[in-house]
C-alpha cells in the first residue's frame, strides 16, 4: 500500500505543477516565493530532523497545495450558484484543504513510517502544513503582486508582509490538530475541529469583503489572528518540551 501513497503524491504534484504553470508569476513574486520556501523549509527540516516522515510531510503538503487551489476555484462557482458567495473562502477552503492534509498524515503514518508516540503524528502534521503553506503562499505572492498597480516590488513586499502577519504556521496548527486526533484514534472529531478553526479564521475576512461598510468583521478577524498566533506559540513551546522529554528512539520506517 506504500505505493498508493507515492502514486497519489505524484498525481497531486502533477496537478500542482500544472497549476503553477498557469499562475501570473512575475520576477518579483517568483523571487519572493523562492526566498520564502528557502527559509521556511530548511528551518522545518532542521527543527524536526530527528522525527520520522518529516520530508514526506513537506512534499505531500506542497503536492496538494496546487490541487487545493484548483478545487477551491471550482467551489467558488458552486457557492455563487447557491447564493452563498458571501462566505468566500470560509465556505469551501477549510474542508478541502484540511481533508487533503489529513489524508497525507494518514498515508504517511500508516504506510511510510511507524509512529512510536502521538508526537510523531503531530510532527508529520506540522510538516504537511509547512509544505502546504509554501505552495499556497506562492500562489498568493503571484496574484497579489500582479494585482498591485504601483510596482511589482511593492506588490511582492506587501504580499510577503500580509502572509507573514497572518501566521505562516497556521496550516501546521490545523494539520497538527487532525494529526493528534489520528494518534488518539479520534480522527473524525479532531478533523472537524481543525476544519472549524480554519473556517473561523477565513470567515471574518470573507464577511469584511461582503460587508464593505462594516468594521466589526475586520476587528473580529484581527482578534482571531491574534488568538491563532497565541495558540501557535503556545503549541510550539509545549511540543518542544514534550519532544525533549520523549526523544525518538530510532528511525521508524515501516516495512513495505
Amino acid at each position: 500500500m506504500k505505493y498508493l501513497y507515492y502514486l497519489l503524491a505524484l498525481g497531486a504534484l502533477a496537478v500542482t505543477a500544472f497549476h503553477y504553470a498557469g499562475e501570473p508569476f512575475l520576477p518579483a513574486s517568483a523571487l519572493t516565493a523562492v526566498i520564502f520556501a528557502a527559509v521556511l523549509v530548511p528551518l522545518a527540516l532542521f527543527f524536526l530532523r530527528r522525527r520520522p516522515g518529516i520530508a514526506h510531510g513537506v512534499v505531500w503538503g506542497f503536492a496538494v497545495s496546487g490541487l487545493a487551489v484548483e478545487l477551491n476555484t471550482n467551489m467558488t462557482h458552486l457557492l455563487a450558484r447557491a447564493g452563498l458567495d458571501w462566505l468566500g473562502a470560509a465556505g469551501y477552503a477549510p474542508l478541502i484543504e484540511e481533508v487533503l492534509k489529513f489524508l497525507g498524515v494518514l498515508l504517511i503514518c500508516t504506510f511510510v513510517i511507524r509512529p512510536r508516540s502521538w508526537l510523531d503524528y503531530i510532527f508529520v502534521g506540522v510538516a504537511v502544513g509547512i509544505g502546504f503553506t509554501v505552495g499556497e503562499d506562492a500562489t498568493a505572492f503571484a496574484r497579489m503582486t500582479a494585482d498591485n498597480l504601483d510596482s511589482d516590488t511593492a506588490g511582492a513586499i506587501g504580499a510577503g508582509v500580509i502572509r507573514l502577519a497572518s501566521n505562516p504556521l497556521s496550516h501546521s496548527l490545523f494539520a497538527g490538530l487532525s494529526a493528534y486526533g489520528l494518534s488518539q484514534k479520534q480522527p473524525v472529531r479532531w478533523l472537524i475541529i481543525a476544519i472549524a478553526v480554519h473556517a473561523t479564521k477565513n470567515l471574518f475576512p470573507s464577511l469584511s469583503t461582503a460587508l464593505d461598510d462594516a468594521i466589526w468583521p475586520l476587528l473580529a478577524g484581527m482578534v482571531v489572528v491574534l488568538a491563532e498566533w497565541v495558540a501557535t506559540i503556545w503549541g510550539t513551546i509545549a511540543l518542544r518540551k514534550k519532544a525533549a522529554a520523549h526523544p525518538p528512539l530510532s528511525p521508524a520506517l515501516a516495512h513495505a
